[in-house]
């Protein structure tokens, strides 16, 4: 038996039956494989070569549309909605333009009251001048976008040799009106601190950029809390009592 009779055998037990098979007959059938099986017997002519030009130009486009597509995704998602930097313009004021409010990151929370997150806002300048400012807002991941709506709690801007260097030395804060009190204090050496509150109960502190945040409601019936410092070693290393705002008299005042 041939190679070519070979190979017509195997095209047609591949073939399925139908009914063409009851008016192609077999004779005429088999001349027609055989003759189609010698035409595509022979020698293939060879594949030209083949241009990579449009796909390396097509490459070439997809990756420079991919980088500036991440580039205005990083600076949409970047950017900050006007109605969140302005409250925090002071920063710019403060520090004739050093400070862009722009670049500002949240960079720490920690529990707040009625179920918000105390979080912590900070941008740096290029002459080392650090702008922070507390302010409470809804609980989500640390990187979330800025919050639509939030309540600043004040907030400040230092320079690079301005910040205290012992724990606790200083200390800044706001009070909303209505006892809640915002707290900041330099963190020095400490690691940690904590709030001990006047029933018993400790809150921790949230610490960034060398700084201690907490909060507490101020009661005028009882002792106020006391915020105490740790060193690694779990040592106390300061301790200090944070005012009550509310009973401090503002120049201009009176009383």
């Amino acid at each position: 038996m041939t190679k070519d009779r070979d190979m017509m055998i195997s095209v047609e037990k591949l073939r399925p039956v139908t009914a063409v098979d009851d008016r192609w007959p077999a004779s005429t059938r088999e001349a027609a494989l055989a003759h189609l099986l010698v035409n595509i017997a022979g020698d293939l002519p060879e594949a030209p070569p083949r241009s990579h030009r449009r796909r390396v130009v097509f490459t070439a486009l997809l990756t420079a549309g991919l980088v500036a597509s991440g580039a205005g995704i990083a600076v949409a998602g970047g950017l900050l909605p006007e109605s969140f930097t302005k409250p925090l313009s002071f920063w710019a004021t403060e520090t004739g333009g050093a400070v862009d409010v722009q670049t500002a990151r949240r960079v720490a929370q920690a529990p707040g009251p009625d179920g918000t997150v105390l979080s912590v806002w900070s941008a740096k300048g290029q002459d080392g001048t650090t702008c922070i400012a507390p302010l409470f807002e809804p609980p989500g991941d640390l990187d979330r976008p800025a919050p639509t709506s939030f309540k600043l709690a004040g907030g400040q801007c230092t320079g690079a040799t301005d910040r205290g260097t012992e724990p606790l030395s200083t200390m800044g804060g706001s009070e909303d009106g209505g006892g809640i009190h915002t707290m900041w204090a330099a963190a020095g050496d400490a690691v940690r601190a904590e709030l001990r509150l006047p029933d018993g109960s400790v809150r921790s502190a949230v610490r960034a950029e060398d700084v201690f945040f907490f909060w507490y409601l101020a009661n005028e019936s009882v002792d106020p809390p006391v915020l105490v410092g740790y060193d690694a070693a779990g040592k106390v290393v300061a301790e200090r009592s944070p005012p009550n705002l509310r009973k401090r008299v503002h120049p201009g005042t009176g009383g």
